[in-house]
């Protein structure tokens, strides 16, 4: 059966230009939506993350020599985002069925139970490994529900600042995780920061979600007011996947969950194996980069809405990257290290604020949640979990010359992705 030659085709095969769709209805009170969202992302991503700050005080409890950090800690964190991955990719069809509401109240709850059950059974590894796992798959559907919701009640020229709301809590979870999870781990044990995040998910975010979300804007029928095409034609996954633009896209995503989830995650153990940092002092230096991402991440998504030049922005600024973190490893002085990482961080930011974006474009109104798990998925299979193993064997410890040149030709790589995605699709 040959593929529909229509508005829709056009759409998979990225052949038109961003539009500057006008909604029929300004639905009042819709931009609640992503800062509800937003809390949503800040509580899980630090559900996902308190295991690279509490890496160091485990592998002190647990006496392990470094090549067992290297093993064990890099096993915890994969097998989260294998499982993550998975859940994108094999789950997202049965959530997108609940729709995007009802699979955030279940998948919320869901979440904070394995994360305090992983802390009350983390003397057991085997069962600590399988509470990541179920973790991950609970958070699976977490981010194709959100660009669900984003391309539900947003316009293309709205939907980078949208998304980069709710992005922002990823960034302000890095930001902010070792100023409050540091200082509650050193004094309370470890498990103290698990009990915590478990608690603010069903106490915070299951009260917004089910306050404040709805799926659609009312009396929305089958094709959304903010869809791209002007007719809700119908087709398959795979003519959207097939197509060089999806091609470059997600070349671009597993290359930047390479570095950008690897680096935030062994960052903590790699600054506190320096012989000049404290484990107390992560609570503010692990922050630093991220605290200007976060004000990248703003910067780049207005940005990209004005200009519609996303994916070249991401491009120019994978490289720079690039050079930055080149230069900031095997540096004898903190502050250049800092430094380095700070820029770098901030230049793969760039990707951050037009990845989902451009997801969202790529995939009509009826497939976005099953594309964004697809997309999401890949990304983090074969970046987020092999990504923090590569960067582990890198990040583990300092007190060694270690080889960056992996780190750089993977900024060279994504680079190179987004040149070819920008001469594809405008937007």
């Amino acid at each position: 059966m040959s593929a529909p030659q229509s508005t829709a085709t056009e759409n998979a095969d990225l052949k038109i230009p961003a539009g500057n769709i006008t909604p029929a209805i300004q639905h009042s009170g819709r931009w609640k939506i992503p800062l509800v969202l937003m809390v949503t992302m800040y509580i899980g991503y630090l559900d996902r993350m308190n295991i690279s700050l509490a890496l160091p005080l485990i592998a002190e409890e647990m006496q392990w020599s470094l090549s067992d950090k290297q093993y064990y800690g890099g096993l915890l964190m994969s097998c989260f985002y294998m499982a993550y991955g998975l859940a994108n990719l094999f789950l997202t069809p049965f959530a997108a069925r609940l729709g995007p509401r009802k699979s955030l109240l279940i998948i919320i709850v869901l979440w904070s139970v394995f994360t305090s059950l992983g802390a009350v059974f983390s003397h057991l590894l085997l069962v600590f490994i399988a509470s990541r796992i179920l973790l991950g798959i609970s958070e699976g559907t977490h981010v194709p529900m959100m660009n669900q919701l984003t391309k539900n009640w947003f316009t293309d020229n709205e939907r980078s600042r949208a998304t980069g709301i709710w992005m922002a809590g990823l960034f302000m979870a890095i930001l902010t995780g070792p100023l409050l999870l540091v200082p509650v781990m050193h004094h309370f044990g470890w498990r103290s920061g698990f009990h915590l995040l478990a608690i603010a998910g069903l106490l915070l975010s299951l009260p917004l979600v089910y306050l404040f979300v709805k799926d659609h804007p009312p009396k929305q029928d089958d094709h959304s007011d903010f869809d791209n095409s002007s007719q809700p034609q119908r087709y398959a996954l795979w003519q959207v996947i097939r197509s060089p633009a999806y091609i470059a896209a997600q070349c671009m995503g597993i290359f930047n969950n390479m570095l950008a989830v690897g680096i935030s995650n062994w960052m903590p153990s790699y600054l506190s194996s320096r012989d000049d940092v404290e484990y107390s002092d992560l609570a503010y230096l692990n922050a630093v980069p991220y605290a200007f991402s976060l004000l990248a991440l703003f910067a780049f998504t207005w940005i990209g809405d004005k200009t519609s030049r996303r994916a070249l922005n991401a491009a120019i600024c994978f490289f720079l990257g690039g050079l930055t973190l080149f230069l900031s490893f095997n540096q004898e002085s903190l502050m250049v290290t800092m430094l380095g990482f700070t820029l770098g961080v901030c230049c793969i930011t760039a990707f951050t604020a037009c990845e989902h974006p451009v997801v969202q474009r790529l995939f009509p109104q009826h497939l976005v949640a099953q594309g964004s798990g697809v997309f999401n998925g890949t990304a983090m299979i074969l970046g987020g979990g092999l990504g923090t193993f590569l960067v582990g064997q890198i990040m583990a410890d300092s007190n060694f010359q270690v080889n960056i040149w992996p780190l750089f030709f993977l900024c060279v790589a994504a680079s190179i992705s987004g040149v070819f995605l920008h001469k594809i699709i405008r937007f």
